[in-house]
């Protein structure tokens, strides 16, 4: 990989002055085991591929002052990252799937039912569900993606409906913090619900930051009861 060529080259000099055994060689060939192919992947994980990137370079630099020890601890640092930044663009790749997979089955239940087909079996969700975050952050988990799922449902069985989309918090943080989290929160469903088939103009966001708690006390149970997205019907 020519992004490494260089390492690889300056370990082969090192080696005939007569350093080998100061030289960290399995980190060295941990590290470019991880980094092989890494560039394909770096539009998947762009962060964490800039970071091992990074880390290598200066691994790289450290090789060449000799100063082993720390380019042993920055060669496993860049091999980790790089680990991670595949990892990263696998889960990606298996959501982008899995959201395909969701789109095609909406895609073709509208086609049926444009079509007057509505198989008996099939009731749908008689609601739209309320979704709930993590600490501080705007994140879908796969169990809040599959309740989007429902609600995706439930809109295509009700064409005529929109939605607005509200964002929530715990009391922790500021307002304005909260007020950002939250239009975060409302964003971030809206953008998958939009992926999934569901027209984006059937739906608005806004945002109650810790306005309005569903759960007035302040334990941890309760901080978990506000963190969400609530789905409210546009008449």
């Amino acid at each position: 990989m020519r992004l490494f060529k260089n390492v690889f080259v300056l370990v082969a000099l090192l080696s005939l002055w007569g350093c080998p055994r100061q030289l960290p060689q399995p980190e060295i060939d941990a590290a470019k085991k991880a980094f092989s192919d890494l560039d394909k992947i770096k539009d998947c994980a762009p962060e964490t591929y800039m970071a091992a990137k990074a880390t290598m370079d200066r691994a790289q630099a450290l090789l060449k002052e000799e100063r082993y020890d720390e380019a042993k601890t920055a060669l496993l640092a860049a091999k980790k990252l790089a680990e991670k930044a595949r990892k990263e663009c696998d889960e990606k790749r298996k959501r982008d799937e899995e959201e395909a997979k969701r789109r095609k089955e909406l895609e073709a239940q509208n086609a049926s039912r444009q079509q007057g087909i509505q198989p008996e079996e099939q009731k749908g969700p008689t609601e739209m569900v309320t979704v709930y975050f993590g600490f501080n952050t705007s994140d879908l988990t796969d169990e809040m993606r599959q309740a989007l799922s429902n609600n995706a449902e439930y809109m295509r069985l009700h064409p005529d409906i929109r939605v607005q989309i509200e964002g929530h918090c715990d009391e922790r943080g500021s307002t304005e913090y909260n007020l950002s989290l939250g239009e975060r929160r409302a964003l971030s469903v809206k953008q998958y619900l939009s992926k999934i088939g569901v027209d984006p103009d059937r739906m608005e966001i806004i945002s109650y930051g810790e306005e309005r708690p569903a759960d007035e006390g302040s334990s941890e149970e309760a901080y978990a009861h506000n963190r969400r997205a609530e789905f409210r019907i546009l008449k």
